[in-house]
């Protein structure tokens, strides 16, 4: 292979960089959680995983876009190189195959990427055809036999309502005290109905007096009677006996 360009060793450079921030970023989180005692806080290691977490990011990248140039490098000693004080650098330089723990954690974390994507890949398409065709008759069932309306079902009405927890911040309300409420609005709308109206007003045959006509609203059929009389046309006749409509001077 040719040697390298200028691009190459700035692409080197930058992956050498991120590499050491990651490295730096590992160091600190461990050194804080070895020597702090107690531990960190939870948002100091909540920071420290966040930068982590990018420095990774960063390296992923870095590695994507330049995967080829990376994949086909070859290190090797320049004749210059001090192999002498620098072994153990030119060690790792060389070597072919991961270092024996940097190994242990490649093959956990492969099985673990795997255990997960098997874990996550849900339900088929026969599974979730036969969970609807389950799922609507079980749910009818199960309302049935606890015969669910209002706010609470029977079963829970038989222990007591108040010790029903619901999760609710609001309290309910009771549904036989509603009952009892929605019928009394209606008794009262009921008498509100059988109010009477008086609808007209006449001689006693054979006295002195008078009659008024009265009905409810209710039971008055539309047309029966003429409108209802004025107050004070029906004081006026009580007092002077002149016919309603008529001018009293």
């Amino acid at each position: 292979m040719a040697a390298v360009n200028e691009g190459q060793i700035k692409v080197l450079e930058q992956t050498r960089q991120r590499l050491l921030q990651l490295t730096h970023s590992l160091g600190s989180l461990t050194g804080s959680l070895q020597q702090s005692d107690p531990l960190p806080s939870w948002n100091s290691l909540q920071s420290q995983a966040s930068i982590i977490s990018n420095n990774l990011i960063n390296i992923s990248t870095q590695i994507s876009e330049h995967h080829e140039l990376l994949s086909s490098l070859v290190a090797y000693p320049a004749p210059s190189f001090p192999g002498t004080t620098q072994q153990g650098v030119l060690e790792q330089l060389l070597r072919t195959k991961l270092d024996p723990r940097v190994q242990d954690w490649v093959e956990k974390g492969l099985k673990a990427g795997t255990k997960s994507a098997e874990e996550n890949k849900g339900l088929s398409e026969a599974e979730l055809e036969e969970l609807w065709a389950w799922a609507p008759i079980e749910a009818n069932q199960e309302a049935r036999r606890r015969n669910w309306g209002g706010n609470y079902t029977l079963e829970e009405r038989e222990t007591g309502i108040q010790n029903v927890i619901t999760g609710l911040s609001r309290q309910l309300d009771d549904d036989d005290e509603s009952e009892e409420s929605d019928e009394e609005e209606e008794d009262e709308d009921e008498a509100a109905e059988d109010k009477m109206e008086i609808v007209g007003v006449h001689r006693r045959p054979g006295s002195s007096g008078v009659e008024f006509d009265i009905t409810s609203e209710k039971h008055r059929a539309p047309g029966a009677f003429s409108p209802a009389m004025p107050l004070t046309d029906v004081f006026r006749y009580m007092m002077t006996g002149a016919k309603p409509g008529s001018d009293v001077k």
